[in-house]
């Protein structure tokens, strides 16, 4: 049979197949390929098909041309955009060169040299890579490479510079309509666009070429420009030959005239600009983290709203919450104590790579204690290497671990390079390449990362006095039975977390007014308060109280501490400053003297691996997924699980925790709740640091 042009089969379907070229006079040449099933087997009806099928695309094909003509530049339209341009940045470029020589501060020759370094750089960055990343994460990252040719101070300034002007591109896009106004061009469809491209290859070759003599007059810098243009391949009748879009190759990166040096800020500022960006030079890293925080929305965080009656909307803005706060604010501590407390602007190179080190040499237990507060990074780091050398010596065993994990340096690098950035559109700063310190961890398999306790670890938690009695408060952190039982943070907090799966900052911030009860289910009301926010939206649920727990007297001890007057469960370990979270202080006060009377407790379990447990053990009773994420309050499955599907039934997860196992059913039902002393229930007081003890 004969072929069919345009056409070819596949498994006997015949297919429809074309290939457009088109090439018009302003632009390189665009190759479209098509390919369309014609849906049949017979050989008559795929001939009709394609017949039909080509005609049109002859029809498109001329169309794309149309369009092309009339929303671009022809070739003369391009090379008179190009000539306007080169011929008013080189009068731009001898304005500065005047005003660099008029003030006359320090070497004129090599400050001109580099302006028109930085300029021609940014400039021909945009030209060969577009404007789409412009201050992206890849730009940022790469800073140091994409600029290769400029030394580290031009980059430092350009850095600064381009922080300076976010909105970079939509200005030059505005500076290319007005060219195209100029030479009498009409700016719609995409000839904006075009322009701007064609404006910063010109304002590339003027920053190049300026030094040339033969620029001195305009008939010797159109034949320049001319010749510039002429290894782009197309002529026309014009002396001068057409811009395309692939001179992108002779020109480079961001930012025009707008992205001037420091020398033409310093010009055009008044004396309150310049003071405000020698406050800003001046900042140590807290200063700096402070200064940020004070000045974006987002990291300060939405300000609650407690009064009655007060409607909020449910549309909320999302802000930082309570702990990314604190991560971004330990960033700036930490490298603040690295660099010796310098100024955040003069940070180099070399200030990361030792910061890099110290986090790797850094003990887990870092600022646990009070003397580390007055000792430089590099001192702590010192001591620890010590302490390891002493234990190895004498044979003891080392209760930290040295070096940060990865996920934790690379946060403190991501928040760090996050203040840089900022700060360096307040003042100069050098650039700075963070990459090499963002490091991608290796793949592990996370349901290993924390072991959950075991029916043993339980039984042997629940067997300590502070559960089973004892002749003192001072007493209880102890093995062995007998005496006196108080209920406070340290009775109750391990057991609700064991019945509920309950964070450990859940467990330690909860309010009398937490304690609920719908249809006849207590529960405890998981969510934002005056004590603490959740970790995530999804973590706002109502967890219902256990059987085990209702033996063990919780309900009643909430009934004391309302009638007490009390407003939190447990008020022994509010912190006495705010902004420290309950589940820290009930972990260095309570959680590290319980540890060291268990036996069977292994490296990296603590409160969270009780929550661990409940998980473990839901699934191997084959709990409904969804289920467990909704007693946990974590996020899972699609949008049919999420959006479609309301959470379980309060009385569903009744029957869930009471499914859990019990390891407490050897202590007695209390006859009476013995609260803590009321001068104990009260904030606890500030610790004053001690400053600095020497070691022996």
């Amino acid at each position: 049979m004969p072929a069919i042009e345009n056409v070819t089969r596949r498994s006997a379907v015949y297919w429809w197949r074309r290939r457009l070229r088109l090439a018009p006079a302003s632009a390189n040449p665009i190759t479209v390929v098509t390919m369309v099933s014609l849906l049949t087997k017979d050989q008559p009806v795929a001939r009709r098909r394609a017949v039909a099928m080509t005609g049109r695309s002859e029809a498109v094909r001329m169309s794309l041309y149309e369009k092309i003509e009339r929303d671009g530049l022809t070739a003369e339209q391009a090379s008179a955009v190009f000539q306007e341009e080169m011929v008013r940045y080189r009068n731009m470029l001898a304005y500065q060169h005047q005003s660099i020589q008029q003030d006359g501060e320090g070497d004129v020759a090599e400050r001109f040299a580099q302006m028109r370094a930085i300029y021609g750089a940014v400039n021909r960055d945009f030209a060969d890579n577009g404007f789409s990343d412009f201050l992206g994460i890849d730009y940022v990252g790469g800073f140091d490479r994409r600029f290769a040719d400029l030394d580290e101070e031009a980059r430092g300034h350009l850095y600064a510079m381009l922080g300076r002007a976010p909105d970079l591109p939509e200005h030059l896009l505005t500076e290319a309509r007005d060219l195209l106004r100029r030479v009498g061009i009409d700016d719609s469809g995409d000839r904006s666009e075009t322009a701007r491209q064609i404006m910063c290859q010109a304002r590339a070759a003027a920053a190049a070429s300026f030094a040339d003599p033969a620029l001195q007059d305009m008939a010797n810098r159109m034949a320049i420009a001319a010749a510039i243009m002429r290894p782009l391949g197309v002529v026309t009748s014009s002396p001068l030959q057409a811009v395309t879009p692939a001179a992108a190759a002779m020109s480079a990166p961001t930012a025009a005239n707008v992205a001037a040096d420091p020398e033409q800020w310093d010009e055009e500022d008044g004396e309150d600009e310049k003071a405000e960006r020698q406050r800003y030079a001046r900042m140590t890293p807290l200063e700096a983290v402070e200064a940020y925080m004070s000045l974006k929305p987002k990291a300060r965080g939405r300000v609650a709203t407690e009064k009655a009656g007060v409607n909020r909307s449910k549309s909320q803005a999302k802000t930082w919450g309570d702990s990314q706060r604190r991560q971004f604010k330990a960033a700036a501590f930490l490298f603040g104590k690295s660099n010796g407390g310098k100024p955040l602007a003069r940070t180099k190179p070399e200030d990361l790579a030792e910061f890099y080190d110290q986090l790797n040499r850094m003990p887990s237990t870092h600022h646990k204690s009070a003397r580390h507060e007055t000792m430089t990074i590099k001192e702590i780091c010192d001591e620890t290497a010590d302490r390891v050398v002493e234990a190895e010596k004498n044979n003891e065993p080392i209760t930290f671990t040295i070096g940060l994990d990865v996920g934790t340096i690379n946060r403190h690098f991501a928040n760090l390079k996050k203040l840089c950035t900022w700060l360096a559109s307040k003042t100069t700063m050098r650039a700075l390449d963070f990459s090499d310190y963002i490091l991608v961890e290796e793949e592990r398999d996370e349901r290993t990362e924390r072991d959950p306790y075991t029916i043993q670890q339980g039984q042997e938690l629940f067997a300590l006095r502070i559960w089973t009695g004892s002749l003192t408060l001072e007493d209880r952190f102890a093995k062995g039975s007998g005496g006196r039982i108080w209920h406070d943070a340290a009775y109750w907090v391990m057991p609700i977390v064991w019945y509920s799966g309950m964070r450990r900052e859940e467990a330690c911030k909860l309010l009398v007014e937490d304690i609920g009860e719908e249809d006849g289910v207590p529960y405890f009301d998981i969510r934002n308060t005056r004590a603490g926010r959740v970790k995530t939206a999804k973590s706002t649920r109502k967890v219902p109280i256990c059987a085990e727990l209702r033996r063990l007297g919780l309900l009643d001890y909430v009934a004391a501490m309302r009638a007490a007057g009390e407003e939190y469960l447990f008020p022994e370990i509010v912190p006495g400053k705010g902004g420290r979270p309950l589940g820290d202080v009930f972990f260095n006060t309570i959680w590290l003297k319980i540890k060291p009377l268990l036996t069977l407790i292994k490296p990296g379990q603590a409160v969270h691996s009780g929550r661990h447990m409940v998980s473990t053990e839901l699934k191997a009773l084959q709990t409904f997924e969804e289920t467990r994420a909704d007693l946990l309050g974590q996020q899972i499955g699609g949008e049919n699980a999420v959006r479609y599907a309301g959470a379980t039934r309060l009385e569903i997860l009744a029957d869930v925790v009471d499914r859990l196992p019990i390891v407490t059913g050897h202590l007695p039902s209390p006859e009476t709740i013995n609260l803590l002393p009321k001068h104990l229930r009260c904030a606890r007081p500030t610790r004053q640091s001690a400053g600095r003890r020497t070691r022996g």
